[in-house]
């Protein structure tokens, strides 16, 4: 019996509180189920009781494991969310936040305040300038547009905008003192592990609002996939659509990446992930189950960075590349072959 694409999105959520759970339960201190609920679940009449285990759960989930899974869940999504709307507008199925350089455009913008001393990592001022470095990227990408409307020379410029930010990058660094290099670096490898603040509810709702707006614009995106030539015909202002979903892709990743470093591979092979899953490429169905793969991911990736059966921390970004290598890959090659094989 087949399984409907609607369905198939309803199935993406216990996944993701599944996924959730564990995360919540597993670490260099293993919390039991029921530790969880009396914290987690107060109101629900389950009381919590008074003992050591359950204080130090209850620091363990609110201080540091909670407000860890929640970031994840919100850059997973929109990071998801911005690779879907930059394969959407090029129509490249290997366009993404970190191929078209928007990604080193935010990492040079936290570059120029850490290494210079301005404020760390976290800061306010390197938030701003994670967004505007984002922001600029975006708008030569949207500049060469109007001028290359050729995908894949477009592609192979935003690989140029992104090695150029990159070397910048590395000049910075080396005119820089030892501390801000190190600090930057840490910032690079990725991480979700940030104190609990205003960010995590925050990103939670810009990706909910996000998503409500693209499943609202699902035909005007399905027009796209189509050429601008069709979409235009179709009575959709193409070349302000195309504006308007890089402007939110651009903020989606500056946000992010300001706050967790710069996370490979998620926008690029979370779409591919949900596409596969649904097989449909409508975007009113594509949308959600884009923003929840790519949650769940985030956070089972950075389960598996904490690495709960030992006391060390892998880089997030080299676990994400594990595996997202292979989705890349599997783009690339599958179309090859289904080539040869129609050959036959």
């Amino acid at each position: 019996m087949s399984v409907s694409p609607a369905l198939r999105i309803w199935l993406l959520v216990p996944l993701l509180f599944a996924a959730m759970l564990v995360s919540l339960l597993l670490g260099s201190v293993v919390i039991t189920p029921a530790a969880v609920a009396r914290v987690l679940l107060p109101a629900a009449g389950i009381a919590p009781e008074v003992t050591e285990a359950l204080d130090i759960a209850r620091v363990v989930i609110r201080e540091v494991r909670l407000p860890r899974v929640l970031l994840a869940v919100g850059a997973g999504a929109a990071l998801g969310l911005a690779g879907l709307l930059m394969q959407t507008v090029f129509r490249n199925p290997l366009a993404g936040p970190g191929v078209l350089g928007v990604s080193a455009g935010a990492g040079l913008g936290v570059a120029l305040v850490v290494l210079s001393g301005v404020g760390g990592q976290l800061s306010s001022p390197a938030v701003v300038a994670a967004m505007a470095g984002a922001g600029a990227v975006v708008l030569v990408v949207m500049i060469t547009h109007r001028v290359v409307d050729d995908p894949v020379i477009l592609l192979v410029l935003g690989l140029l905008f992104g090695h150029a930010a990159g070397a910048l990058t590395t000049l910075l660094m080396a005119a820089s003192p030892a501390a801000g290099i190190e600090r930057y670096v840490i910032w690079s490898f990725g991480s979700f592990a940030l104190p609990p603040g205003i960010i995590q509810p925050l990103l939670l709702f810009v990706v909910v609002v996000v998503s409500a707006l693209l499943a609202f614009w699902g035909a005007r995106l399905d027009a796209l996939l189509l050429g601008r030539a069709y979409a235009e015909s179709s009575g959709v202002a193409a070349r302000a659509l195309h504006g308007a979903l890089l402007t939110v892709a651009g903020v989606l990743t500056g946000l992010v990446t300001a706050y967790t470093g710069p996370i490979a591979f998620l926008g690029v092979a979370v779409p591919h992930l949900a596409r596969g899953y649904l097989q449909s490429s409508r975007h009113r169905l594509l949308v959600p189950a884009t923003a929840l793969c790519g949650a769940t991911l985030a956070v089972l990736a950075d389960l598996l960075a904490r690495m709960p059966w030992s006391a060390r921390v892998l880089p997030l970004n080299a676990v994400l590349a594990l595996v997202g290598v292979p989705v890349v890959l599997a783009v690339v090659i599958a179309p090859r072959r289904a080539g040869r094989g129609g050959g036959v």
